[in-house]
Formats: C-alpha cells, structure tokens, sequence
C-alpha cells in the first residue's frame, strides 16, 4: 500500500469507483480578464461573483448543467512580473483553502483572447509558482472574451498558432487544455457543459487526484528523505564492491 503524507492508494481506489459528487474549480488569473464572470457563467447566475474586481476571494455552488459545482474566484492578481507581492501570495493560498483540504479537481487560468505578451507571461509564471510545479498538471486555460474570434473570423487554433512564443509557453504548461468562453451569449449552458466534460475527462487523465499543495508537498519531502537515506546507505556502503556497483548506477541516473 503506498502511503504518502496521510493520502495512500485507497484514496485512488475511491475516487475511480465514486466520482466526486461536487467538482470544486479555482479560478485564478489577472485582473480584468473576465474571471469572475467566467464564475457566475459556470454556476449558472449572473451575479454572484462580483465583476468590479478588487474583492477577496469568494467561494458559491451551484447546481448547472447536471452536476453540483464549486467555484472559489480567487482575487485578480496584479501585473508585476519580477515578484508576487506578499499580500497577493498570502491571498493566492487562501483562495486554494476555500476548496477544501483536498483541494480543487481543476485550476482554470483566466486568459483573454487578446494578445499575450511576455510580461504578461512571466507575470503568470509567477503567480502559478506560488503553488508549486505540480499545479499545471492540474491546470485548463479558460479563454474568455470568445466573441473576438468572430470579429477576427478566426478559430481558437489559428489564435494559439499566430500567438507566440509567449503563448506557446501557456500552451505546453497546460498540455494543451483550454476551454473557449464567451460570457455574453446565449448559450451559456451549452458552453458549460461542454467545459465540465473537459474537466472530468481531465480529472479522470489524473487519475481523480484533486490538486493539494499539502500532498505534493509532503510527497516532495517524502522523495528527498530517501534519496537522502540512499545516498547515506551507498556512502556508507562505498568499500563494499556491491555498494560501489550500485553506486555508480545511482550516479549514472542522478
């Protein structure tokens, strides 16, 4: 049985044979990108997240398109892309323990589809840190503002071609999930549950794991203890022939 940091693999079993009964989502992404809206068009209500920005984060569910959804609307980051303010990272991670102690199924970066620069880029790079590497496994891009598309007669796959460099990065970041909203029109339930399959089918890529900081945390400090014993075990070992051969295989890999 694997055991790390409190989660093992029961809690794998259990989730393929009981899918989650509510999928709790976190929005994250830079100030007026169209992430709040994005929130009331997921839950289906058009006002309860408030769309002025500058709020804290803000959790609401919702009962749309067949499913019971949670969505915590974390706080608009700012556009400084050398450092995350203190302030904004303390309120990064309490957006990420408005989802519980299992964390959301699924992180949806809020992008809009205009250009995007590389300041914007490492400003995203940032922020994403906060959580650590792991959080892009976790991750969908949500393009809002999809009515541009129709204005430029252009598809969502000719945008990511023309984007960049900058672009390219999100893309190969996120393994290429995205999502394309427009919160203005009328077919808001269409569009959502065509997003909250993508997000079950990438639930289930997953494995059913939720993204939890605790545990990749834990599994992190899990991994350097015994890289640490092995080494410890090899140096101790180094006089030995056995533990010379294996040594050097160890090496060879490290």
């Amino acid at each position: 049985m694997i055991d790390v940091g409190g989660y093992d693999s029961r809690h794998l079993i259990n989730a393929l044979i009981n899918p989650p009964q509510s999928l709790k989502i976190l929005l994250v992404g830079p100030k007026r990108t169209g992430k709040s809206s994005t929130g009331n068009t997921l839950l289906g209500k058009p006002q309860v997240f408030d769309t002025r920005g500058g709020g804290a984060s803000t959790a609401a569910s919702a009962f749309t398109a067949g499913r019971h959804v949670t969505v915590v609307d974390s706080q608009g980051w700012g556009s400084s892309e050398e450092f995350v303010p203190k302030l904004e990272k303390i309120e990064q991670l309490r957006a990420l323990s408005l989802c519980g102690i299992e964390g959301p199924h699924i992180v949806l970066l809020v992008i809009p589809l205009l250009d995007f620069t590389e300041q914007e880029r490492k400003a995203v790079e940032r922020r994403m840190e906060v959580y650590g590497s792991a959080v892009w496994r976790h991750t969908m891009v949500a393009f809002t503002f999809g009515d541009c598309l129709k204005r430029r007669a252009c598809s969502v796959q000719e945008h990511i071609a023309s984007g960049g460099p900058a672009l390219q990065w999100l893309m190969e970041k996120c393994r290429y999930r995205y999502h394309v909203l427009d919160n203005k029109t009328a077919l808001e339930n269409k569009q959502v549950g065509e997003m909250l399959s993508k997000i079950e089918d990438m639930l289930d890529e997953n494995g059913g794991w939720p993204f939890s900081l605790h545990m990749y945390q834990r599994m992190e400090e899990e991994w350097i203890r015994r890289e640490q014993e092995l080494r410890a075990w090899l140096k101790a070992d180094v006089g030995n022939e056995r533990g010379n051969l294996i040594k050097g295989t160890f090496l060879e890999l490290t």
